[in-house]
C-alpha cells in the first residue's frame, strides 16, 4: 500500500467528508479481494439477517466485487474510497487475518494472500485514524499535527 492520501471535501452544509486514496499492487488487490469475499461469506451465514446485517453484506459485496474487478486486470490500481467503505474494508481484512491466526491453518490460496493482507493492516489503521481525525476535526487547529504525522509516515 503506497501513495496514501486523504481527500477532505465539504458537504453543502459544511460537514467534512473524507475520501481515502491509496495504490495497491496486483497481488495486494487479489489478496484483499480474497479476504473481503471470505469474510463476506463467513460473517453473513445467518438464517435471519437484520437490516443492519443486510446493509453490511451489501457494502462488503460491493467492496469485494470492486477489488476482484481491479484484480482481474492483473495491474496495480489506485483506490479511492469513502471513509465508511475504507473502514469496512479494513475491518474485513483485520477479521480475516485474526480468523486465520486463530484457526492455525490455511488453504493454499489463503496462505498466498495472507502476507499481503497482514502487511496492509497497520498502514490502513494509521490512514484510518488520520481520516477520522480529519473528519472529526480533533487534530491541531493549524494542521501541524497532521503535517507531522504525514511526514513521519512519508506521505
Amino acid at each position: 500500500m503506497v501513495n496514501a492520501e486523504l481527500r477532505t471535501l465539504h458537504a453543502a452544509d459544511g460537514t467534512p467528508v473524507c475520501n481515502v486514496s491509496f495504490d495497491l499492487s496486483a497481488e495486494q488487490l487479489k489478496a484483499a479481494a480474497r479476504a473481503a469475499e471470505s469474510i463476506r461469506l463467513e460473517r453473513h451465514r445467518h438464517l435471519e439477517l437484520s437490516t443492519d446485517d443486510v446493509l453490511a453484506l451489501r457494502e462488503l459485496t460491493s467492496i469485494s466485487d470492486e477489488l476482484y474487478t481491479l484484480a482481474d486486470h492483473g495491474a496495480n490500481a489506485t483506490l479511492v474510497l469513502p471513509l465508511a467503505r475504507f473502514t469496512a474494508l479494513h475491518d474485513a481484512l483485520v477479521e480475516w487475518v485474526h480468523a486465520a491466526d486463530d484457526r492455525g491453518w490455511m488453504r493454499e490460496e489463503d496462505a498466498e494472500a495472507y502476507p499481503y493482507v497482514a502487511a496492509m493492516i497497520d498502514p490502513m489503521a494509521s490512514l484510518r485514524a488520520d481520516a477520522l481525525h480529519a473528519v472529526l476535526g480533533d487534530g491541531g487547529a493549524d494542521g501541524s499535527a497532521d503535517d507531522e504525522h504525514h511526514a513521519e509516515h512519508g506521505w
